[in-house]
Formats: C-alpha cells, structure tokens, sequence
C-alpha cells in the first residue's frame, strides 16, 4: 500500500536549512547547495530530509538508503526495496512511497491556457476552454499535478508528452486514460492551503501523514 508523507518546509526557511543538509546524501547536498536563492535550497533539504525520515519509517535506515538512477535520470533506492517520488512548491514537501511504482506532485496555481493549449490533450482543452473562466485555475492546476504525477510514476518525467495521455476532472475526483503503462495506474487528489497534490498510485488511497521538521 502506498505510504503519502508531507511536511512544510517554511520552519527551514532563513537558513535553517543549513543544520540539515550534513544528513542528507552527498549528490542531493551538492543539488542544494547549487540553488541560487534560499528558499529554493529550504525546499530540497526539506524534502531530502523528508524522503530520509520516510524511508526510516517503513524500516530503510539511512546507511542502507543508497541512491542510483533510471533510464530518465529518475533516483531509486540501489537495492530496489520499495519506490518513491518527491515534490516540492511554495513551502511544502511530499514523499510517497509505495512497492510499486508511483508519482506525487504538489503544486500552486502556475499553469495558463497558453501552456495547457501547447501541451495538454485536445480533449482536456476542449474542457477547459468549457468551464466558466472563474473556475479554470484549479482546473488547470489539477490538470497540471495529474500529468506529472502520472509522469514521474512511469519513470519518464516530462520526457513523456503531456498529450499522450488524458485526464478527465470530476467533482468526485480525477481519472485517467493512457496508453503508456500497462499497469492500472489511478489519480488521487488532495489538497493544502494554495495548494493542491495529486497521487498516481496502482493501489488504495493513503492517508496524508504530515510530518514536523526535526529542531536541530
């Protein structure tokens, strides 16, 4: 069963970061430390030490949590115990975590009809452009979360054509319908302050576990 953890980051803002980033792995320290701006490197220690904490969790203890790469560049645990995927936006971190594979994307109102007309599948347009506008923002914005979701659960990133696939919104949910994977991939959605998740898992729907930054 999948395992979904998120924690806000905003108590690591302003340098607090920096007492966390010795527990983290040296390619994600180096990641961090190439940030430009500090809340940039506040959101990948946060979700670094995220991924670190749940792995301990579900029993992996950090000496064993030794990272490698697919064939998109996508990190996985080396010795293959279970699979996860990270997300950060604004001041929140997720980790999911599940025996198969899975996808999990956070995000805040940042995709436009200009983007969705470029990327998105005709018929998820054609909605869209259906919808009064006043409700097009968090339409996009689930839009947006389930194909990255879906994206990273099959291991190709953006690599995948948004196009290829398509969600369909509901008052009850998101569903899917692609091609890509034969696995029974499903969407789950959640939601935070400004700020929405979305979840593609082959198994039930976990529950959110939020998770408090440790005090150094």
């Amino acid at each position: 069963m999948a395992k979904l953890y998120v924690m806000d980051v905003a108590p690591l803002m302003n340098g607090a970061w920096e007492a966390l980033l010795p527990l983290l792995s040296p390619w994600r320290q180096q990641r961090v430390i190439s940030c430009r701006h500090d809340a940039d490197r506040a959101r990948l220690t946060g979700a670094g030490w995220l991924l670190r904490h749940s792995l301990e969790e579900v029993g992996i203890p950090a000496a064993r949590q030794q990272m490698t790469t697919g064939p998109y560049g996508k990190p996985c645990l080396a010795s293959g115990a279970v699979e996860f995927s990270l997300s950060h936006s604004g001041s929140w971190a997720v980790c999911a975590l599940d025996r198969a594979p899975v996808g999990v994307d956070v995000e805040r109102p940042r995709c436009s009809m200009a983007t969705a007309r470029r990327f998105f599948a005709p018929a998820e347009v054609a909605a869209l452009e259906a919808l009064p506008e006043y409700a097009r923002p968090d339409a996009l914005l689930r839009l947006w979360t389930a194909k990255e979701a879906f994206s990273k659960a099959v291991g190709a990133g953006l690599t995948l054509g948004l196009h290829t696939f398509t969600v369909t919104l509901t008052a009850q949910g998101a569903t899917l319908s692609q091609q890509e994977s034969p696995l029974p991939f499903r969407l789950e959605e959640y939601t935070l302050p400004g700020h929405r998740i979305c979840l593609c898992t082959t198994g039930e729907r976990p529950i959110l576990s939020y998770i408090a930054p440790p005090r150094r």
